[in-house]
């Protein structure tokens, strides 16, 4: 109920031009009327009356919308209208509960809530579809002048038994199209001196301010937002197997409340979910989702939900939710998941799934404030941050996919490093992903000798570590960009850190994407060519024969390989023009 009438109230501070809602009874919330003023089509200027139904776990199921009962705009005039001679005839339209109605037959009744609504979404969502839905009538032939005569006169005369509303009164009254609130504003700011429009410029900033730090810490499900109300915010997580038949989990782009994903979990008929691939639930954006994660507000906030945040974690890392002792919370824990989401949510922005989305960006700065301060309570993960990279550095044993299973990852700990920097580990990284670059050149490319490749090679071989070379430079971006010193108290626009990342760094970054992406094909292919005219040389063919010739393994083979590439590149181009550069 309390989502209708924050719905409700919103609707009344910012009206939708041609659309009218009331409650003609006030103690029945869950029954609304609505005008409609058709904008467009062949009933354009006429005026619908129709009645919603709120259902009670709104906004998780959809409104239901009838034509009001008596008005008789039926499948004459409108191909998805379906006649209902007692509720009224029904909109078959996906945002509306309507639509899974009219498939009932199909179905056996199994959709329980409109294929198209999403519990983000709000009455003013459904009712600018519903503008839509009647421009737009779908019928196979045009309808006839008389036919839209008679609709005429039909609305002229029609008055609802409900609420009184009439062609001369309607009721609700609706908001012109022509009549807007800036044209309001603006005359009003006609009669204004200089002093009280600078006053009313800067109250109008304040309010926007407040306006998107509400929007950014909202729960798109309830709509309640952790400044005025008491709630928890997290991410929703979907557990899914992966190519190896293990559980991997993906981070969901969108904001939702601890009670809202509870309240899906009670739906699904349960008191909590032990296996969560078997169940899936519906994100705001419409996504799948079968977990959730907190996030970090400010010290109080995760303080009071302490216990929630290192149960998410634990279940994320172990995949179960099982009460045993091996699945109790460690820190290590912490790390491991948070660096995994992070590099995950860059990979996917990198993909282009959310290509420059600032949703994409607030995820990765969201779960890195978290890890960050994960960090300070439990000391531990700063050494053992240090000592992964210091055995990184060390020597070859530790520099392997079991120990170091993603470089994505492992950049993002070595910027969290309070002892290390990238340019003590570059060296030795540079080696890590050349060789596991060359091992993937020669695993999906028909070339099986790298000590016999030809200029028409090239192309293959450029696409073959197109994805990883711009993965490498992606990466490197998020880190530098958004993990320095002072980070936690700069990364937020709120001064107590209330997650609204500052719209200078957003700008700024993916500016930088832009040009390394325009740029990044030509260096690339720029390297491949170099780096093959250097080895056609004889002495480093002599050199790379010999290699190769006493390695005893495979990994080796590739390590040692691309260690002498590497020097070799670095001293014939003295590492200026060098793709790795652009880390």
């Amino acid at each position: 109920m309390f989502n209708i009438f924050r719905d409700l109230k919103d609707l009344d501070k910012v009206p939708i031009p041609g659309l009218g809602v009331c409650c003609p009874d006030e103690s029945n919330p869950f029954l609304l009327h609505c005008n409609v003023l058709i904008n467009d089509g062949p009933y354009r200027g006429i005026m619908i009356h129709l009645v919603l139904h709120i259902p009670e776990d709104y906004p998780l199921t959809g409104p239901a919308g009838n034509i009001a009962p008596g008005l008789e705009f039926n499948s004459r005039y409108h191909a998805h209208i379906h006649e209902d001679h007692r509720n009224g005839h029904a909109l078959c339209n996906d945002l509306l509960t309507n639509y899974a109605q009219h498939f009932r037959l199909v179905d056996g009744g199994s959709i329980k809530q409109a294929t198209g609504w999403s519990p983000g979404y709000t009455l003013s969502t459904a009712l600018l579809q519903i503008v839509t839905f009647f421009a737009d009538p779908d019928l196979t032939f045009t309808p006839s002048s008389s036919s839209i005569d008679r609709l005429w006169n039909m609305v002229k005369n029609f008055t609802c038994e409900t609420c009184g509303h009439s062609y001369t009164k309607p009721n609700p009254v609706i908001v012109d199209y022509t009549e807007t609130m800036l044209d309001k504003q603006q005359a009003e700011e006609g009669t204004m001196s200089k002093e009280e429009e600078e006053r009313l410029k800067s109250e109008r900033e304040r309010l926007q301010l407040e306006r998107e730090l509400v929007e950014k810490l909202t729960c798109g499900v309830t709509k309640q937002n952790v400044i005025e109300d008491d709630i928890y915010l997290g991410y929703p997580i979907l557990f899914k197997r992966d190519n190896y038949n293990r559980l991997s989990p993906e981070i969901i782009l969108e904001l939702i409340s601890y009670d809202a994903y509870v309240a899906e979990i009670q739906k699904s008929g349960g008191e909590k979910l032990d296996f969560y691939e078997n169940f899936k639930f519906r994100s705001v954006t419409g996504a799948d989702y079968n977990y959730w994660l907190p996030l970090y507000i400010n010290s109080k906030h995760f303080q009071q939900g302490r216990m929630i945040i290192q149960n998410s974690i634990s279940v994320i890392y172990n995949g179960s939710a099982q009460g045993v002792e091996k699945y109790d919370f460690a820190s290590h824990m912490a790390l491991d998941v948070l660096t995994n989401l992070m590099n995950k949510s860059a990979v996917r922005l990198f993909n282009g799934e959310l290509f420059e989305s600032k949703r994409a960006i607030e995820a990765y700065c969201h779960l890195l404030r978290l890890l960050m301060h994960f960090i300070d309570i439990y000391p531990e993960l700063e050494y053992k941050i240090n000592k992964t990279i210091e055995d990184f550095i060390t020597g070859l044993p530790y520099r392997n996919k079991k120990v170091v299973p993603d470089m994505g990852e492992f950049l993002i700990k070595i910027s969290l490093s309070n002892k290390y920097t990238f340019d003590d580990v570059k060296t030795y990284l540079y080696e890590e992903c050349f060789a596991r670059q060359i091992y993937w050149i020669q695993r999906n490319t028909a070339i099986q000798n790298l000590l016999d490749i030809k200029v028409e090679d090239l192309p293959a071989i450029f696409q073959s570590k197109k994805v990883s070379y711009h993965l490498w430079v992606f990466n490197q971006e998020m880190a530098q960009t958004f993990i320095f010193p002072g980070a936690k108290e700069n990364i937020f626009l709120f001064v107590i850190a209330l997650s609204a990342i500052q719209p200078v760094v957003y700008d700024l970054f993916l500016a930088r994407l832009k040009t390394d992406n325009k740029e990044l094909e030509v260096q690339q292919m720029f390297i491949v060519q170099t780096l093959f005219e250097l080895v056609r040389y004889n002495k480093v063919l002599k050199s790379l024969t010999l290699i190769v010739g006493n390695v005893r393994s495979e990994v080796d083979k590739w390590k040692r390989l691309s260690r002498l590439i590497i020097n070799v590149l670095l001293v014939h181009l003295q590492s200026n023009v060098l793709f790795f550069i652009t880390f």
